[in-house]
């Protein structure tokens, strides 16, 4: 993990690959006209990644332990398998 944040994530920041990209959006605006996208990456940077708004968004979790709403497989009550698999 130490190697994910050290050394993977700020290298995807500082060099980012607009033939590969993940948000294709950004990609097209960055190779379409630079500048322009320098300008989105210093706003949303004022806009998202400010201590204020960290700080904030650390608030925003409730009290439950669970990760998602979405619950965990142990409280299934139903163990039976969702279908069959017929042969080709």
């Amino acid at each position: 993990m130490v190697n994910i944040f050290e050394v993977f994530l700020p290298q995807l920041l500082r060099y980012p690959n607009p033939t590969d990209p993940l948000n294709g959006e950004a990609a097209a605006l960055m190779m379409r006209d630079a500048k322009s996208y320098e300008a989105k990456v210093k706003e949303y940077v004022a806009k998202y990644a400010t201590k204020e708004h960290v700080d904030d968004a650390g608030n925003d979790t409730d009290d439950s332990d669970e990760m998602s709403s979405v619950g965990s497989l142990d409280d299934d009550e139903d163990d039976e398998p969702a279908g069959t698999m017929d042969e080709v």
